[in-house]
């Protein structure tokens, strides 16, 4: 019998984008840019209070999520409910300044539940997302390029 764990899991991810922080929140806004490079439908724009559908078409997925907080340039925080309905869990996108007009785009998710395996399952899964969505988003961004790496991580045929 699995045990719960004292402190839940959480995502914590993280990239330099060589663009500002202003492009940056917009390529994570706008669903006409995020779907070059993450999910594939969107029922509209990133801004507080929104309650969206994402979907994920190649996997035949969808997730509902209601948006906390945006600072344009700066954060956004949502609440999805990709793993439990019941309890969704709670994702930030703090963009932080560098030098050079760059940004470090920091990626946390927290709220996983279910018993020790189930939510470092979880938090595992949502870390190899979160990943490919930052390098996704580099590629973008810094060299116009669509890298298809979200739509490739689980193949049908295999």
């Amino acid at each position: 019998m699995s045990q719960q764990l004292t402190k839940a899991p959480w995502v914590d991810v993280g990239m330099l984008i060589r663009r500002p922080p202003d492009d940056v929140f917009e390529a994570l806004a706008d669903p006409s840019i995020t779907t070059r490079f993450w999910y594939t439908k969107s029922t509209g724009r990133m801004t507080e209070g929104a309650e969206l559908t994402w979907e994920w078409e190649m996997y035949q997925a969808k997730s509902r999520i209601r948006v906390k907080q945006v600072e344009p340039g700066r954060r956004i925080r949502f609440a999805w409910d990709g793993y439990d309905p019941a309890h969704p869990t709670t994702v930030e996108f703090d963009l932080i300044p560098h030098r050079g007009g760059t940004t470090y785009l920091h990626i946390t998710e927290t709220g996983f539940t279910g018993d020790a395996d189930t939510q470092v399952s979880r938090a595992l899964d949502s870390t190899a997302g979160f990943t490919f969505l930052l390098s996704s988003l580099k590629a973008a961004l810094e060299h116009d390029i669509t890298l298809r790496v979200v739509l490739d991580a689980h193949p049908a045929d295999l």
